[in-house]
């Protein structure tokens, strides 16, 4: 017999299995999430005869609509079925015990963001539409060297509290639909980011203030997880950042809406499905920005 029900204590072990089997990550790093993010109460599990099968986080966000309306919303997060146990309908059935669940707190969204692309397919037909993209672009130290950007900017950058991160992040992107996190995931985000030998930054060009996430995925290469300035600054700050982090290749994330004259690609990052009957209509032509998953 099924059950889904919330974490207990003593069940960690069977669930960074599940982790490390679907998701391929380091033990490390999942020792890492289990420390400093993981809460039973924010972890649905599904259970057959007293054996953990699948498992899905709830991590509480906030939808902010272009009007400045703000709901409160869930991310799904490491959603997962034992690799024994797939394609017998259970990440199905702990996504729809997630709903009614959060449909019953009065949670107005949830969103998530698939670890394959050939998932979008799955969710959608689970009820959830894009709403959330991303622009990337690649480049190479030499390219960015080549960039016509004038020396005479005053350009800064140092790490800043999660609490300065929040406030700039919201105030770039204050009249956009986009997701708001918590201090407390801003600290996570933090955290993660010193684990990769970098930081979440402040940024000041000028009279200018903005934020940026970076981490470091090895010696040749950096991932500039989000960055939020005035898109006429863009190109003077990844310059500078690469000043700072010196690497072969870089690799940018920025909302859709920004970014045009780096170019790169844009493509659907983020899902969301509406838990309650909602005044909000979402659609592509929105760019909404879900910004970094702790992906």
């Amino acid at each position: 017999m099924s059950e889904v029900r919330l974490a207990k204590a003593g069940e960690t072990a069977r669930q960074k299995e599940i982790w490390k089997l679907c998701f391929g990550d380091s033990d490390h790093y999942i020792d890492f999430y289990y420390a400093n993010r993981y809460k039973e109460d924010e972890t649905l599990l599904l259970l057959q005869d007293g054996e953990i099968l699948a498992m899905l986080t709830m991590l509480p966000i906030k939808t902010i609509a272009a009007d400045k309306r703000s709901f409160n919303s869930t991310m799904l997060y490491a959603i997962a079925t034992h690799p024994k146990y797939q394609s017998r309908g259970y990440a199905t059935q702990i996504m729809n015990f997630a709903y009614h669940y959060l449909r019953k707190k009065t949670n107005a969204f949830s969103i998530l963001v698939p670890s394959e692309k050939q998932l979008f397919d799955f969710y959608r037909q689970q009820g959830y539409q894009d709403g959330f993209y991303i622009r990337e672009a690649s480049f190479t130290w030499n390219l960015i060297e080549s960039w016509d950007v004038s020396e005479t900017w005053h350009c800064t950058i140092s790490g800043i509290t999660p609490e300065e991160y929040n406030h700039r992040r919201n105030k770039q992107l204050s009249g956009r639909l986009y997701v708001s996190y918590a201090d407390e995931e801003i600290t996570y985000q933090k955290m993660l980011s010193q684990q990769f030998g970098a930081d979440i930054y402040g940024i000041e060009i000028e009279e200018v203030q903005g934020c940026v996430v970076i981490e470091k995925m090895n010696s040749d290469k950096v991932f500039i997880k989000e960055i939020l300035i005035p898109e006429e600054l863009l190109p003077v700050a990844v310059k500078y950042i690469a000043k700072l982090f010196h690497a072969k290749e870089y690799i940018l994330r920025t909302p859709a809406f920004l970014g045009k004259q780096l170019q790169g690609s844009i493509r659907p990052f983020g899902i969301i499905r509406a838990n309650q009957e909602i005044d909000l209509e979402i659609t592509p032509e929105d760019l909404g920005y879900l910004g970094f998953a702790f992906d």
